[in-house]
Order: structure tokens, then sequence, then C-alpha cells
């Protein structure tokens, strides 16, 4: 039997007739039902009300209070020495409180930026988490499509090998082969039987792995080409990391969150100046007032002089913090890059890899067939033939794992700039 050959063309097309999950699925259903990203969307809102409230420090504040009273006085005796009545009183008052922060030592203000900086932060970090799934998935899909072609492969190739024994069992009874040769075969079948239960173990995790990353049944897969245009040299793809890596921008809102806490922190220094305002308005307070209006503004001066050096201790804290993610900062930067440039090089690589595994897959192909046909000559041994076909299958699975790893390098080109997104990945 002509052994079954992995080419492209077989690698693009449909695997089966069922329900067949595009890469696109795959990554819309990844982003559905991940629990974490349900997390960070919670997260988000929590961080907007934050905000809210920062903005709301800004606006006074107003209080309704009333009060009632019930007093009774017996007993009473003048300086004089005449006792007169008892007096009874049911006094009601009703006031109106508007109360204003005038000036609070830019407190409200570095709270405002941190706000602002933690709500853009969980932001970023909700789009790293989507981009972060997106990667996984794309990997997984790619690396479910290899194993499974790959058990495929193997599983063929154990079952030509093993017709291959067969053959040579028959050949060696009628006298036109040797023991010798009967006993390679033998090798080289428990040599596919074992490549192909091992490949088989690692198709059926990978499997359970994607399953468990997508959150629901995969069904069959279908190999195609992402559809994104990579940047033309490695100076454009260097800038577009260092303005929109999302690892990079989150590092930035830390140090801007860090550096509001220091301003925060120095407030404590500064005075406080609130405004009050309140209007009265009273019923039967006194024997002598039945009721009256009062009304009153009041301005309040509050200035820290000492507090057992706990603000310069805050400060200092807030500086420290500050500097550690300056630090991160920097270290980010400095690993993203690297990575970047790693990852660059590898996409570059990966064109010659792929046209030096197609020949190695061309040479590998005419080699079997010509020595099947010199065995059948008696010029080759089955030997020849068994080690011809075993690097013939070797170059097939090299050429689908060069093309699977072509396109997960892709995805993380885009995935270094920020932009691994379904959007950006046009009709997947």
């Amino acid at each position: 039997m002509k052994i079954f050959i992995i080419t492209f063309i077989a690698f693009v097309a449909a695997i089966s007739n069922g329900y067949t999950m595009s890469l696109k699925e795959a990554i819309s259903e990844a982003l559905n039902n991940n629990l974490t990203l349900l997390i960070e969307n919670n997260n988000l809102d929590i961080a907007k009300e934050d905000l809210f409230q920062s903005k709301a420090n800004f606006l006074p504040s107003i209080a309704l209070t009333g009060t009632i009273s019930e007093t009774d006085t017996t007993d009473i005796k003048l300086q004089s020495g005449v006792k007169t009545s008892d007096s009874s009183l049911n006094g009601s008052s009703k006031s109106i409180i508007l109360s204003q922060s005038i000036f609070s030592g830019f407190a409200r203000t570095y709270d405002l930026v941190a706000s602002k900086s933690n709500y853009d932060l969980q932001k970023l970090n909700l789009e790293k988490n989507k981009q972060d799934i997106t990667l996984q998935t794309i990997e997984a899909y790619y690396n479910l499509l290899f194993l499974k072609k790959t058990y495929e492969a193997y599983a063929e190739n154990f079952s030509n090998v093993n017709q291959r024994l067969e053959a040579t069992k028959k050949e060696f009874e009628v006298g036109l082969l040797s023991k010798t040769d009967v006993a390679q075969a033998e090798s080289f079948m428990n040599s596919a039987k074992i490549n192909m239960l091992n490949s088989k173990v690692n198709y059926d995790n990978a499997v359970n792995l994607f399953n468990d990353l997508i959150g629901t049944e995969s069904g069959e897969l279908s190999f195609s080409n992402t559809p994104v245009n990579l940047p033309l040299n490695f100076s454009e793809f260097k800038e577009r990391v260092i303005i929109n890596n999302l690892a990079i921008q989150m590092a930035k809102l830390n140090v801007d969150i860090k550096k509001a806490h220091v301003g925060y922190a120095r407030s404590a220094y500064y005075p406080k100046v609130d405004l009050t305002a309140t209007k009265t308005e009273f019923d039967e307070s006194s024997s002598i007032i039945d009721s009256g209006t009062n009304e009153e503004v009041s301005a309040t001066l509050t200035w820290p002089i000492f507090n057992s050096g706990k603000s310069i201790s805050n400060v200092r804290k807030a500086k420290e913090a500050q500097n550690s993610y300056l630090i991160i900062l920097q270290k980010t930067q400095i690993d993203t890059l690297t990575l970047a440039k790693k990852i660059w090089k590898q996409s570059e690589i990966s064109k010659d890899q792929i046209i030096a595994a197609e020949s190695s897959y061309e040479a590998s192909s005419t080699a079997y067939e010509g020595t099947v046909i010199e065995q059948k000559v008696g010029e080759r041994t089955v030997l020849d033939v068994l080690n011809a076909q075993q690097t013939l299958l070797n170059s097939e699975i090299e050429l689908i794992n060069q093309r699977k790893n072509k396109e997960i390098i892709k995805s993380q080109v885009f995935y270094l700039m920020g932009d691994l997104t379904i959007e950006n990945m046009r009709s997947l």
C-alpha cells in the first residue's frame, strides 16, 4: 500500500463532514467562557466606582437635620428665695447644612489622578487578559492540529510497516528474503507502534487541554493561515512594541499611580480649609423666645504641625514604592524588547525553515518512491525501504511543524504589539 502522504493540501482541507470549528470561533468561545475575564470585568466596574467617588469628593455635601426635645423644670427658686411655678418646654428645630472643602492640600486632586490611572490600568489589564487568552487559544489550536496530523501519520505509518512485515514474512517463506530481513521489519514495526501510541497520548492530552481552554467540545479543526500583515521591518515592529505593548503601558500606569500616592502623602503637610453654611429654624427654644431663624457661615482652617513623624514616613514610603515601580517599568521594557528581538528573528528564520522543510519533504518523497522501485528489482533491501519510509515520515511531520510554528510566531508578533484581537485577524 502506498504510504499515507501528508501534504499541505490535505493539511488545509476540512478534516471531516462534521462540525468544524474555525480559529475565530475557538477564540470567541474561549473569551466568552473564561472565568478570569468575568473577574476582570468586575474589577473594572469597581475601579469605575472608585473614579466616580474621587470626582464626587470635589462636590459639596448637603445635610438636613431635625430635633425635637421636651424639657420639664421643677422646684424653681429665684435668688430672692421666692419659688416659681414649674415650666415645661417642647422645643424643635430644623437645620440645613451645606459644607464644602475649599482646599485639602491637593489630596483630592492626587486621589482623582490615582483613581483615573487605576481605571485605565484595569481597562488595559482586561484587554491584556483577552489577548493572553487569544494567544493561548491560537497556540493550542495549531498545536492540536499538529498533534492530530502527527498521530494520523504515525497510525498510517504503523499500518504500512505492519503490511510490509507481513509481506516480508511471506517472501522469507518462499526463500526470497532472509531471517535478518524479517527481524529488521519486526523491529521497525515495534518502533512504529511505539511512536503511534505515544502520539495518541499526546493528541488526547492536547484535546483535553484545548477543550478546557475554550470551555466546550472542540469538534474538528481546520488549518488556515492567519490573515495578518506583519510589520515591514524590525524598526517598525520595535516602535509599535514600545508604544502599544500592553505590559509596558500597564507598567507606566503603575508608576503614575505611585507618583500620585507620593503627592497624596505630601498633602498632609498643607493646611485644609472647609466652608460650612447652616440655616436653622427653631420653635419654643426658651420661655422668652417662641421661634426664630438662625443662619451661620463658618470657615475652618486646619494645619497639622506635628503628628509624630507619620507624614514624613508616609512620604518616604510612597517614594520607595514609586522607585520600585520605576525599576519594574525599566525591567518590563528591557524584557519585552529582548523578547521582541527573539520573536522577530524567529519570524524571519521561519520563512527559510519552511522552504527547507518543503525541499526535504520533496526529496524524501522522491527517494522513498525510488527505493521501493529498486527494492522490487532486487537492488535495495527491505531495510532500505523501511529507512526511506521513516525518513519520509519525519520530513512530513517536520513540514507540518514548521507551518504550525510560522502561524504561532505571527500571532506572537501581534501580541507583543498589543494588537492580537479578532478584529485585527480578518476573516479567520
